[in-house]
C-alpha cells in the first residue's frame, strides 16, 4: 500500500465517507503524492497518454496565430497570455516560439504567466523554456492574482476534464451522489444524498431524460475555475480546449456509466482505486454549464466548434503545406498534423470554446471561417441510424 492509499484511508477512518470529488482531489492534488501535483504525470509516447501539444508542435503554432489576433483585438500595451496547467510547458515552448517567429513586436512586449502548482513541473518546465524566460512568470493560483488585473489571453488544453468532479446516479428519478468508503479496508462505492444543494440543482433548466440507474459526473470544480478566471479578467478571450459535449450528448442514456476513466501508461480502465496517485483520472468536459456559467460571469461565448474546425479555421492547412516533401520526417510531420485535425481522430474528439469579456464592439470580425468546412457526425446521431 503507498503513502497516498494510506493517507486516504484515514481520512476515511476518521471522517466517514468521502465524496468521489475529495477521493480524486487527493489522488490527482495531493500535494506530496499526487498524480500532478507530484510532478508524476507523463504525457506522451513514454508515459500515460497524449495530448495535442505532444503530438506536433503545429498545436502551438495555431494557438499562436491566435493569440496574435487577440493582441490586435485587446488593444492593450500591458498583454498578458495566462496558460493554465501549463504542466513541462511544451505547449508554452511551441506558442513562444510561434510567436517569436512570427510577431516579434508582441513577443518583445508580452507577458506570458503560467499557473502550475507542481513545484517539480515548474522546474521541469524552466528547463523546457529556457530560452524564453525572460517573458515569463510561474504562479501557483489564479486567485493569487489581483481583481481584474489582466488583459490578454486565458488559454487551457485538456485541463477542465481533470478538476475534480462528483459522480451520481439516478434511481428513481432521483439524484443520489456516489460516495467512497471502505470494506475490510478495500475502497468501495456507496449511494446516498447529494453533499450539497448545488448538486441537487445542477440540472435544473436542462431539458433531460435520465435512465434509471444512469451514472453522471458533476464537475463543480469547472464552475469554480472560470469564476476564478473572469474575477481576474479585466477584458479579453478564455480558450478552452478539452474532450467533452454539449449537456445533451454528454448526458445521454447512451453513456449509461458515464463517461469518466482513467488512464495508465496508455491503458484505459474504469477502476480508480488503483494505482492511486501513478494514473490520471477524467471525464468529458460538459461545455454547455461552462457556456452558462460563463454567461452569468460576464463571458461572452463567440465560438464553440470542434478542434478540427478550430485549427482549420485558424490555418493549420497552410502550417502543413510546409511539410511538402517526400523525405521520411516531413512525412511522419504531415501524419502527426492530421491527428490533430481530421475528424476520426482527435479533431471530433476535442472541442474549443472561446469566450470574451468587455470586448463586445469589436469581437465580430475576429473568429477567421476557413472556406475548407471539415464535416463531423455526432455520437447520438449515430446511435440513432443503428
Amino acid at each position: 500500500m503507498n503513502e497516498l492509499t494510506q493517507t486516504i484511508k484515514s481520512l476515511i477512518h476518521k471522517s466517514g465517507h468521502i465524496t468521489f470529488a475529495k477521493f480524486m482531489e487527493l489522488a490527482l492534488y495531493h500535494p506530496n503524492y499526487g498524480y500532478y501535483a507530484s510532478g508524476k504525470a507523463k504525457i506522451g509516447k513514454e508515459g500515460d497518454y497524449y495530448t495535442s501539444s505532444s503530438v506536433h508542435p503545429a498545436f502551438g503554432e495555431v494557438l499562436g496565430r491566435f493569440i496574435c489576433r487577440a493582441w490586435e483585438l485587446v488593444a492593450v500595451s500591458d498583454f498578458t497570455v495566462i496558460e493554465m496547467g501549463a504542466g513541462k510547458g511544451f505547449l508554452s515552448l511551441d506558442i513562444l516560439d510561434s510567436i517569436k517567429r512570427n510577431n516579434p513586436t508582441l513577443y518583445d512586449r508580452l507577458s506570458y504567466l503560467i499557473i502550475e502548482l507542481s513545484p517539480q513541473l515548474r522546474e521541469e518546465g524552466k528547463a523546457t523554456l529556457r530560452e524564453h524566460l525572460s517573458k515569463i512568470k510561474w504562479v501557483d493560483f489564479l486567485t493569487d492574482l489581483k481583481l481584474e488585473s489582466i488583459s490578454g489571453v486565458f488559454i487551457s488544453n485538456e485541463l477542465v476534464d481533470s478538476l475534480p468532479f462528483h459522480r451520481a446516479k439516478l434511481k428513481n428519478r432521483k439524484l443520489q451522489e456516489i460516495f467512497v468508503g471502505l470494506r475490510d479496508e478495500d475502497f468501495v462505492e456507496f449511494i446516498g444524498e447529494p453533499s450539497s444543494l448545488e448538486l441537487k440543482e445542477y440540472f435544473k433548466g436542462y431539458d433531460l431524460e435520465f435512465e434509471d440507474e444512469q451514472e453522471v459526473e458533476i464537475n463543480l470544480k469547472a464552475r469554480e475555475w472560470l469564476s476564478d478566471i473572469s474575477s481576474v479578467l479585466s477584458k479579453g478571450l478564455v480558450l478552452t480546449v478539452d474532450y467533452g459535449f454539449l449537456t445533451p450528448e454528454l448526458y445521454s442514456s447512451i453513456r449509461m456509466k458515464g463517461t469518466f476513466r482513467c488512464f495508465h501508461k496508455h491503458t484505459l480502465n474504469e477502476n480508480p482505486y488503483l494505482n492511486i496517485g501513478e494514473q490520471d483520472i477524467t471525464a468529458h468536459v460538459n461545455f454547455s454549464d461552462l457556456i452558462r456559467t460563463g454567461d452569468s460571469l460576464g463571458l461572452s461565448t463567440i465560438k464553440y466548434i470542434t478542434q478540427g474546425q478550430f485549427l482549420v479555421d485558424w490555418g493549420i492547412l497552410d502550417i502543413i503545406e510546409r511539410y511538402s516533401s517526400s523525405d521520411i520526417s516531413s512525412e511522419k510531420s504531415r501524419l502527426a498534423i492530421k491527428n490533430l485535425f481530421l475528424p476520426e481522430l482527435m479533431g471530433e474528439r476535442f472541442k474549443v470554446l472561446i469566450q470574451s469579456k468587455n470586448l463586445e464592439n469589436k469581437i465580430r470580425t475576429f473568429y477567421p471561417e476557413s472556406p475548407f468546412r471539415i464535416s463531423f457526425q455526432s455520437p447520438l446521431d449515430r446511435y440513432k441510424g443503428l
